[in-house]
């Protein structure tokens, strides 16, 4: 019995020393794992910056031994500011107090002087669930930090430019906002721009301002030089208010205009030329015939298949591209992308290795078909832990940008963000919604796009209303879009030209009606999402009707928006039409476009139902006398007196008028730079 006592003393001390052992041995790993996690902070344009000035962060430098599970690391950033990047940013009380963001890389505004510390902090684990949420403990947690100098005035509250990136712009409007206590009164505005080679001019000078002046910059005549835009407030003697200082910076890397450029309407220009694209999505190389002959393309979105994406796919793919006449924005996808199998993906974008992007921009920057960067699809889809937020955006277009001046970035987001079944105010992707990731600056893409297909998706919840039908519902998502994000930059919409993944289909007819709405709703271009079923179901004919309209008209569409008005008497649901007017060399010209609601089907909770036909009435400013309507590609003309006359409009009608006559002389403006702003952005039940 003794011996079995002494034994079983033993055998416990053994298993109580092994167990010590394997603690020490794993405690010493975890200790090992935590040393080889070295965090590291890339700073451009460098540790000392101006109040306003864009700093870009990255931390690619950042090194682990496993190189997958790296590649899964959370990155969060503390800017010393008060600005976060991380789980749990947000300001409280706001609609997004709770976000849960990383990246790899970002950027920041500071808008104070001082010296701040930034912090980043890595974290890494071992394994994930399968919607790629971490599981347990991280294997380490590591940080490093760096200084930052800021120099400069603080803004006053209030006081501040709103304004389009000023990359890639032709020319553009500058938004300058004024506070309550220096509006109407003797307070003078300056608005001037400087050079760095001693070139100095004045954008505006006033008083007596409004909420918001407008200022316009030309981009053009500009030489090749650094610039900084100020704008002050001064009082009745000439001195600066404190506070009353912007400063906005940007460099002009190129004599005259860029190969791809946006003007002051927000229209691309090619070589100065303009240009409305017109492009498939993934489209691969052997289709581009098909595609060219019955859709009347004239672009491309992101690269189309290949065994393997790199910068040398996607430069046979401008290759190819550019033999037969086409642009392309891209790649879309590439070997920047991070190894997240085989969890979800959707977080691990936030990780796209940017120094890889810098690699596709240089060497493919200088082909004849590049038209922009685009670098993800749908970079917000999934939750709140899911998307990519705007500070890793914004890195992936300065890195676009620092490599290539001739080019936009753009970003193609899923839309539903924007139905009203979301939110109805500027969301976290939306330039007035920006402020809260970038030290309190807004930030804003070159190129907004986005999807949402009205009736493939017309029983999902973002379309899927009792008091509008689902082209009321998205053509309320387009302009949300639009003005949340200030009109400010181009918008192309993707549409869907065949069957999706549900059993409702488009029809010829409805796809002709959703070009023109886009249109007439400020589209720049249009992406045609032509998946799943183009061989059975695709809209070939539609397509390639628009197409060569719009071919001849992009010189009238993407033109200066008229001083003259369009007003109609249908602006109610099931009699809606929406109009866009425009003039040029003379003629005006109207839009119109008839909003058919689908008729009912069983889950649709509008249940509306549209008549054969309306008959409208139309009365255009300024038109006096008689004068002749041409109704374009129809062969018939409508008589104008005093400006007015009427028309009938079957479902999905689309009517395009060219007016002339006696009456009719040029009062186009060329100072305005939104959107054309369409009537009848909310439609009521019947």
């Amino acid at each position: 019995m003794r011996k079995k006592i002494l034994h079983s003393i033993v055998t416990s001390r053994n298993v109580m020393r092994t167990l010590l052992i394997g603690v020490l041995i794993l405690a010493t790993a975890s200790i090992a794992l935590a040393q080889d996690l070295i965090p590291a902070i890339e700073i451009q344009p460098g540790t000392s910056v101006e109040v306003g000035e864009e700093v870009y962060l990255s931390a690619t430098g950042t090194t682990y031994p496993d190189a997958t599970i790296l590649g899964k690391a959370r990155y969060e950033w503390d800017f010393g500011d008060g600005y976060t990047y991380k789980y749990g940013s947000g300001v409280v009380g706001t609609p997004y107090y709770y976000l849960m963001c990383s990246g790899i890389a970002a950027t920041h505004y500071f808008m104070k002087p001082g010296n701040f510390t930034v912090t980043l902090t890595v974290s890494v684990w071992a394994d994930f669930d399968a919607s790629g949420y971490p599981v347990g403990s991280p294997l380490a947690i590591k940080t490093t930090a760096r200084v930052i100098n800021v120099t400069g005035e603080t803004p006053m509250a209030g006081f501040e430019i709103q304004r389009a990136p000023f990359h890639n712009r032709l020319a553009q409007y500058l938004y300058v906002q004024i506070p309550t206590a220096y509006q109407r009164n003797e307070t003078v505005l300056r608005v001037t721009l400087k050079g760095a080679k001693g070139s100095s001019s004045t954008l505006l000078s006033k008083s007596n301002l409004a909420s918001e002046e407008r200022a316009f910059l030309d981009h053009k005549p500009l030489v090749q030089d650094d610039y900084v835009v100020i704008a002050e407030l001064l009082n009745a003697g000439g001195v600066r208010i404190s506070g009353g200082l912007w400063r906005d910076k940007f460099s002009k890397r190129y004599s005259g205009i860029p190969k791809v450029g946006i003007d002051e309407n927000n229209s691309f220009r090619v070589n100065g030329e303009l240009f409305f694209p017109m492009a498939p999505f993934l489209l691969n190389t052997s289709a581009f015939g098909t595609y060219i002959s019955n859709a009347g393309i004239n672009a491309l979105q992101s690269e189309g298949y290949y065994t393997s994406h790199t910068p040398a796919t996607w430069s046979d793919y401008l290759d190819k591209a550019s033999a037969a006449g086409l642009m392309a924005m891209g790649p879309g996808r590439g070997d920047y992308f991070i190894n997240y199998a085989p969890t979800a993906a959707n977080q691990w974008k936030r990780n796209h290795n940017v120094d890889r992007m810098a690699e596709y921009v240089r060497a493919n920057k200088d082909k004849p078909a590049m038209f922009a960067w685009l670098w993800q699809d749908e970079p917000n889809l999934g939750g709140w832990s899911q998307k990519v937020y705007l500070p890793t955006l914004a890195a992936w277009a300065y890195v676009s940008h620092r490599e290539d001046p001739q080019h936009p970035e753009y970003n193609a987001y899923v839309g539903s963000d924007w139905s009203r079944y979301y939110k109805t105010h500027p969301g976290f992707h939306d330039y007035l919604g920006s402020a809260m990731f970038f030290g309190g600056k807004k930030w804003m893409q070159d190129i907004f796009s986005f999807d949402t297909y009205p009736i493939t998706q017309r029983l999902s919840p973002i379309q899927n209303f009792t008091d509008m039908g689902p082209y009321a519902a998205y053509l309320d998502t387009l302009d949300r879009a639009h003005t949340s994000n200030k009109n400010l930059v181009p918008v192309i919409p993707v549409l869907q030209p065949c069957k999706g993944l549900t059993t409702s289909i488009v029809s010829e007819a409805q796809v002709y009606l959703e070009t023109w709405l886009n249109v007439i709703h400020g589209a720049k271009g249009i992406v045609w999402f032509n998946y799943f079923d183009m061989a059975n179901t695709g809209r070939w004919a539609a397509m390639k009707r628009f197409s060569d309209q719009i071919k001849v008209l992009a010189p009238v569409v993407l033109g200066p928006v008229s001083a003259r008005t369009v007003v109609d008497n249908a602006n109610t649901a099931l009699n809606r039409v929406d109009t866009m007017i425009r003039e040029k060399d003379g003629v005006v010209y109207v839009f119109a476009a008839r909003v058919t609601e689908p008729d009912p089907i069983d889950g649709a909770k509008y249940t509306g139902v549209e008549p054969a036909s309306i008959t409208v009435s139309f009365k255009i400013s300024g038109l006096t006398g008689s004068a002749s309507a041409e109704v374009v590609d129809e062969g018939r003309v409508r008589t104008l007196t005093d400006g007015k006359f009427t028309d009938t409009f079957a479902k999905n009608a689309v009517h395009i008028y060219a007016i002339s006559g006696a009456g009719v002389t040029a009062t186009t403006t060329t100072t305005t730079l939104k959107s054309p702003a369409p009537r009848n952005l909310r439609a009521t039940k019947k």
